[in-house]
């Protein structure tokens, strides 16, 4: 029975290897350790050496000398010398480590690695910043149209009206209908949904149904800067101009959202602000109206065919006098 117990512990012990070690420290703990550790040492060098195929053979090696105490299977002090002048304790050890077992940790380690060329990394992040890039040119060069390009206004048969309150006062009563001009939509989504996230996010902007979810932040900041949610920057200018000289009339009259026979509402907006978005109702008309002082200086300076024109600017661009 003894002799099969010892073929069994033979048979299952891990293969074992007996080394001489030096080491040394301020401590006799410390000093063993360090033999410890030389023992270890010698031996992942060795599997490191018989399995070429481990590239991170370093960060493996510097683990296991972490733990070596683990792969030490017994150790028989040989020597021992305390160097007082210098508090250093200096000994040497027989030591048996595991061998199989530094064997399997090396091999099972989970630190993979991959080849890679790096010129194909930077050609890669190139070409991204380039498309980004590209991308908001593009962009930029649509919004740069807004609001100048990005309405339609249809003007119906307007009339002179006597001010209700001075006979002696006359408006321009101009009745008009404003919409979105579908080409500018078109253009705006075909560039927005070149930045368009592939997940929802905060961030968006919505044409009608469509959702384009939008995660750059600078971005969305300049989409929100041009179209503004105070409702206060895109302005209806009234254009007089004689057709027989150069004498007009330029006049920004009124916000776009405003009608003087009803409360400032929000519904009539073309655009709005949901949460952190910004949604286009791309099918929405609003009718309404202006109402223009025709003052008699001005009606003096033109005579014969005269054109009336209404266009949408940003306030900025409206004329000093307006």
């Amino acid at each position: 029975m003894r002799l099969v117990l010892a073929v069994l512990l033979i048979l299952t012990s891990p293969l074992a290897l007996a080394i001489q070690v030096q080491g040394e420290g301020s401590s006799f703990e410390e000093a063993k350790q360090s033999a410890f550790k030389v023992a270890i040492d010698q031996e992942v060098g060795v599997i490191l050496d018989t399995e070429r195929h481990l590239k991170n053979g370093k960060i493996v090696h510097n683990q296991i000398l972490s733990y070596s105490a683990g792969y030490i299977i017994s150790s028989s002090l040989i020597h021992h010398v305390i160097i007082r002048d210098r508090n250093l304790h200096q000994v040497t050890f027989d030591v048996t480590v595991a061998s199989s077992l530094l064997k399997d940790f090396v091999l099972s380690s989970n630190h993979n690695t991959k080849s890679f060329n790096i010129d194909d990394i930077k050609a890669q992040t190139q070409s991204s910043k380039e498309t980004h890039k590209d991308g908001m040119d593009l962009l930029d060069s649509t919004l740069k149209f807004f609001p100048n390009k990005a309405f339609n206004i249809e003007i119906h048969d307007f009339s002179v009206i006597v001010n209700y309150h001075d006979p002696r006062k006359f408006h321009l009563h101009v009745p008009y209908t404003l919409s979105w001009n579908q080409e500018y939509l078109v253009a705006l989504q075909e560039a927005l949904t070149l930045f368009k996230a592939d997940r929802a996010f905060p961030t968006f902007v919505q044409f009608n149904d469509e959702v384009i979810f939008i995660t750059d932040s600078i971005l969305m900041r300049n989409l929100n800067k041009t179209f503004r949610g105070d409702g206060n920057r895109e302005f209806i200018l009234l254009s007089i101009n004689s057709l027989h000289d150069t004498i007009s009339i330029n006049s920004c009259v009124q916000n776009i959202k405003a009608k003087l026979d009803e409360p400032y509402k929000r519904t009539k907006s073309l655009y709005s602000h949901p949460g952190r978005g910004i949604k286009f109702m791309t099918d929405r008309s609003v009718d309404s109206f202006i109402l223009f002082d025709l003052e008699e200086k001005d009606l003096e300076r033109i005579s014969g065919s005269t054109e009336l024109t209404l266009t949408v600017v940003a306030a900025e661009n409206c004329p000093e006098n307006t």
